[in-house]
């Protein structure tokens, strides 16, 4: 076969491939401004384009495990509710919906009601969380499930691991479940310890050579623990970086929190979604119903396998059109969709009072400059932005009014919002809202309010308007950031 053949066969191929990606991407794609970027990278270059967009374009997950994940939660959901029909009376909130409206928002978004006889402890850093945690595990009589996106650190992943691992030797049910991207390189070792002790590890869409598997977006990025009838959950991953008494080399300062009451079966009906959707099999097993221990009402809300809506968006335009007096935003990273920045404007418009509280110096730049690029629009419209100081902060709460507390492990910005498995808590009690509320005035008071024209740079006109550029041009790969 002569050269010029193969090249044509090769130039021919090269086209197939490239029209088939702009085939599945005006199909399958939500959004008509990401659809148009693709198509465009894929025309100007055909096989370079293809190769990216089936890469970081496409949300690929396998076929027979969405299917699985789905009659794995149609199962558990029929499961949990012929035990709520039979043994259980669910306690009722305190709170209704003719008093607050925002309590109907997530039910008609999700279909879930709320759980009363609930109490949530805010828990700060791994200072408080990590033995709280540990000590749950020590005492748990049944069963202990961890699922986090990061499991690492010479001193706190090890403590982990012997208490799990001593869990395992009383003859306690012990699962995990770990991010195949986010535990890549850090926890190689542990696992080799927990392998080692017979403990189930289980990889949520783990990279691998055969049969070829990788994927980007899709991330795992839970974080919860269940020890029988206490549970955590919130931002925090597994990691000595939370030790700030240990004056670790990169500091991170967060917010977990202990659950108790009711929805601790919703949390452990969660993770048995995940972990059917990691094994592939439907997890037939039975618990015992979780009775109240508070006062506070609370829903569970998961994105995952099986959602083609944008639950944690809707949701959060939902609940900030209903704010009445003020919203308080505290996360890592901002780089909202335009939907969220619409509400908040709407809010704004409303006399709403809008407060983002944001870390002062990101762990990643390119983050950083991207949200730089919007940050003095939100700002002209009314929305007030905060910094603050070192160590840096990966706390991520929304607070609404005096009832209002959304807690868990979802940042704003695309990723998180679009991509990623996430799990959150509504919590409507007025006791959390306001002693997360006086967390939020110490974090003020340390913070210092950014104008929009701390972005100008006026003695060096030119070096601001390359630093401009910088960020619109971060800005335009938000979504794989």
């Amino acid at each position: 076969m002569s050269l010029f053949i193969i090249l044509t066969v090769l130039f021919i191929l090269y086209y197939i491939i490239a029209a088939l990606a702009i085939v599945h991407c005006l199909l399958h794609s939500k959004y008509p401004q990401g659809a148009l970027a693709w198509c465009g990278v894929i025309f100007m270059l055909p096989a370079v384009g293809a190769f990216l967009y089936f890469i970081f374009g496409v949300n690929r997950i396998d076929s027979r495990a969405v299917k699985l994940f789905t009659r794995a939660a149609e199962a558990r959901q029929k499961h949990l509710e012929s035990i709520r029909t039979k043994h259980w009376s669910p306690t009722p909130t305190k709170y209704s919906r003719d008093e607050y409206p925002i309590m109907g928002i997530g039910e008609r978004s999700q279909g879930l009601p709320c759980l009363g006889g609930n109490t949530f402890e805010a828990l700060f850093n791994g200072d408080e969380a990590y033995p709280k945690m540990l000590d749950a595990i020590n005492n748990a009589q049944k069963y202990v499930f961890l699922s986090t996106y990061i499991f690492s650190g010479k001193k706190s992943g090890e403590n982990f691991v012997e208490a799990l691992i001593n869990a395992h030797k009383r003859g306690v049910m012990v699962r995990v479940i770990v991010d195949g991207l986010g535990t890549f390189l850090s926890f190689t070792l542990l696992h080799r310890k927990l392998k080692k002790a017979g403990i189930p590890v289980f990889f949520f869409i783990p990279f691998q050579i055969f049969p070829f598997q990788m994927c980007i977006n899709l991330r795992n990025h839970r974080k919860l623990l269940i020890c029988d009838d206490i549970a955590f959950t919130g931002g925090m991953n597994i990691s000595d970086d939370n030790l700030l008494k240990e004056n670790p080399r990169h500091p991170v300062q967060d917010v977990h929190f202990k659950c108790t009451g009711p929805i601790v079966m919703a949390l452990r009906e969660g993770f048995l979604l995940d972990l059917a959707f990691v094994t592939r099999e439907q997890q037939n097993i039975t618990f015992s119903i979780c009775p109240p221990a508070g006062t506070m009402d609370a829903r569970i809300i998961m994105d995952g396998p099986g959602n083609d809506d944008d639950l944690i968006i809707n949701l959060l335009c939902g609940v900030f059109s209903s704010a009445q007096k003020e919203i308080t935003i505290v996360n890592p990273y901002f780089l909202p969709t335009r939907e969220i920045i619409s509400a908040l404007m709407s809010a704004v418009t409303r006399g709403v009072r809008v407060r983002v509280i944001l870390p002062e110096k990101l762990d990643h730049n390119f983050v950083a400059w991207a949200g730089d690029h919007i940050l003095p629009g939100l700002i002209n419209g009314g929305i007030k932005i905060y910094k603050q100081p070192k160590p840096f902060a990966h706390t991520k709460l929304v607070l609404i009014d005096e009832i209002y507390t959304f807690l868990g492990s979802t940042n704003f910005d695309p990723r998180s919002l679009k991509l990623n498995f996430e799990l959150n808590l509504e919590v409507f009690s007025l006791q959390l809202n306001s002693y997360l509320g006086f967390f939020v005035e110490s974090v003020l008071a340390s913070s210092k309010e950014i104008s929009s024209f701390e972005f100008e740079n006026t003695k060096y006109p030119f070096l601001g308007l390359l630093k401009k550029l910088r960020n619109a041009g971060m800005w335009i790969f938000s979504p794989y950031l």
